[in-house]
């Protein structure tokens, strides 16, 4: 009887001839793979800065019919580095209608005023002892600011509010990028965006 071994299986054969008194040996398969050390990575360095040249020379030419040579030209300098690049003035007309109509409503926007210089907004940051068991608990958990004022909307205490919804007797009056203003108690107040109000 011979018991083959192979990973967890065991084979047995029977049947046993005189011949077969040595026992077999198996033999292992030769590793198909080797094993290499670990690559030696140098510091990494900055590339060489390349500075190009605003004009372009093109240099002569050969007239391959006539095998004669042409002269070269020089294209000048771009002018529009001595100018101011001016916005107003984009040529949008390459582009699809509907894209056009968006960047130009872009260009078109002014950007808004992150820091408010109303003398009326209170900032909730430098006035915490006037408002400390007063205002009550806002935890600012979500703030999504768009510049389509459709868009905004703030997660406050677990509920989802646009400009102008309210939160017992709290009005949220605006969503800006960095803040968001109420009315508490006729008071304008602005709270930095994802804010933790403890009360």
């Amino acid at each position: 009887m011979r018991f083959l071994i192979c990973s967890s299986l065991v084979f047995v054969s029977i049947g046993a001839t005189a011949s077969q008194s040595a026992p077999e040996t198996l033999q292992q398969p030769s590793q198909s793979y080797s094993i290499l050390a670990y690559p030696d990575f140098s510091e990494l360095k900055p590339l060489p800065q390349v500075s190009m040249p605003f004009s372009t020379i093109q240099g002569p030419q050969r007239n391959r019919s006539a095998d004669t040579l042409v002269p070269s030209t020089v294209i000048p300098e771009a002018t529009s580095s001595k100018q101011p690049f001016d916005l107003d003035n984009l040529d949008l007309s390459g582009l699809d209608p509907e894209i056009a109509r968006k960047v130009a409503s872009a260009i078109n926007k002014t950007e808004p005023s992150l820091v408010t210089n109303n003398s009326d907004h209170i900032a909730l940051k430098d006035n915490q002892a006037r408002y400390r068991g007063r205002l009550p608990t806002l935890n600012l958990q979500t703030h999504m600011y768009s510049s389509d004022a459709q868009r905004r909307w703030v997660k406050i205490n677990g509920l989802e509010l646009k400009e102008g919804d309210r939160l017992n007797n709290i009005q949220l009056l605006a969503i800006e990028p960095q803040f968001i203003t109420i009315r508490f108690d006729n008071d304008i107040i602005d709270i930095p965006a994802l804010y933790d109000w403890g009360g």
